[in-house]
């Protein structure tokens, strides 16, 4: 089987629901809005806003994910759908959101930065005129600067998972080689699955620079989920920026 087959199968152990990131998405929500969440693996996220009352579109290209994503769901109010978030107008019909979030390093996923921008841009047009949109990657900046070669193991070993994250120099210039291990202990009997995927490192004043370029206002920069300021560094970038 497959790597991600087999991660979306401990997905939700692996990436635990996170309360920060829960309260972060939920700030400065109103009544029913719409949201479009890009890159949504399983839904955690998405049925949490749901539960709410929100309406709220996940969108993921993994079938797995999605499948896992539908199941979980716990009312009408979330919709799953499989699609590369680059085509995402398509499957939403041109709708208009409230909000738009794009977390979990998805969208260092992508091809290069056209089609980051692409992908901002249709980000834009599709949010409503008092609308926001919330980006979250890996702090590239601190990769880059300081040679940076792993990120901590997310070690679940009371629950048979621990996942590993490497990073080495890429092929392309501006990329970096993911290098990933999910190791899983059934009753003592151990699989290891490997998987690479080249991602963007794509920097702070570049993503800065496209959004900006772009027409997006008020940029609130931020190093974690609970709002501390971001700095070089910062493990992660999180950026909110309104229509």
């Amino acid at each position: 089987m497959s790597f991600y087959n087999e991660l979306s199968k401990v997905y939700d152990i692996v990436f635990k629901k996170d309360e920060a990131v829960v309260n972060f998405l939920k700030k400065g929500l109103k009544d029913k809005n719409e949201i479009l969440d890009l890159g949504c693996g399983t839904g955690t996220y998405s049925i949490e806003l749901a539960k709410d009352g929100h309406k709220v579109v996940g969108i993921d290209l993994d079938k797995d994910m999605i499948e896992k994503a539908k199941v979980k769901a716990c009312n009408d109010f979330a919709e799953f759908y499989c699609e590369d978030m680059m085509n995402f107008t398509k499957t939403t019909k041109n709708r208009l959101f409230d909000r738009i979030f794009c977390i979990g390093n998805s969208l260092v996923h992508l091809k290069d930065k056209s089609e980051i921008r692409k992908l901002m841009e249709d980000v834009y047009h599709s949010l409503k005129d008092d609308g926001s949109m919330i980006m979250q990657i890996i702090n590239y900046d601190r990769i880059i600067d300081n040679g940076i070669t792993h990120l901590p193991a997310i070690d679940r070993s009371d629950e048979g998972v621990k996942f590993i994250r490497n990073y080495s120099a890429g092929k392309d210039k501006g990329r970096l080689n993911f290098e990933t291990e999910l190791i899983l202990n059934n009753h003592g009997k151990e699989k290891v699955y490997k998987n690479s995927v080249p991602l963007l490192a794509l920097r702070s004043i570049e993503i800065i620079e496209i959004l900006k370029d772009i027409g997006f206002s008020k940029l609130e920069l931020y190093g974690d989920f609970k709002e501390n300021d971001f700095s070089k560094d910062s493990y992660a970038l999180i950026i909110k920026c309104y229509h």
